[in-house]
């Protein structure tokens, strides 16, 4: 995200005032689904004494993967245009979405979200999608 975004963001909803809306998606890694194969030993206090040298083949990423922060961001960005978002040139972090002659414009920062716009009812619809579809506090 780069930081003259976050101003704009801003400062468009500072002059229209539109609300802003900050979201936290809980355990945002978590929610990752890998595209590659990705194996791990077996965690402590799960190993299986039968096979101990089984190992465990992830088809979600954890925490310490060097996968995970790609992994988390390639699922939320590929889940906004079912929600109607445009991904933006000028910044891979910041999404637009036009309803009628409103607008909602949601900016992404790991698993931090900044939601704000003209259209009140469409971006509280997007909010409560987002909330159904991921752990999400408000």
């Amino acid at each position: 995200m780069k930081p003259t975004t976050v101003r704009l963001v801003i400062a468009l909803s500072a002059h229209f005032g539109w609300s802003l809306r900050q979201l936290d998606v809980k355990n945002a890694f978590l929610h990752g689904i890998l595209q590659e194969e990705v194996y791990m030993t077996q965690p402590p206090g799960f190993q299986d004494s039968k096979h101990e040298a089984y190992v465990c083949r992830l088809h979600k990423s954890l925490y310490g993967l060097k996968q995970a922060p790609r992994a988390w961001n390639e699922r939320f960005t590929s889940f906004l245009p079912s929600l109607g978002f445009l991904s933006t040139y000028a910044d891979s972090s910041l999404f637009v979405k036009k309803v009628d002659s409103s607008v909602v414009i949601l900016l992404l920062y790991v698993d931090d979200i900044i939601i704000t716009g003209s259209a009140i009812v469409a971006r509280q619809q997007v909010i409560d999608t987002l909330i159904a579809e991921l752990d999400i506090k408000d």
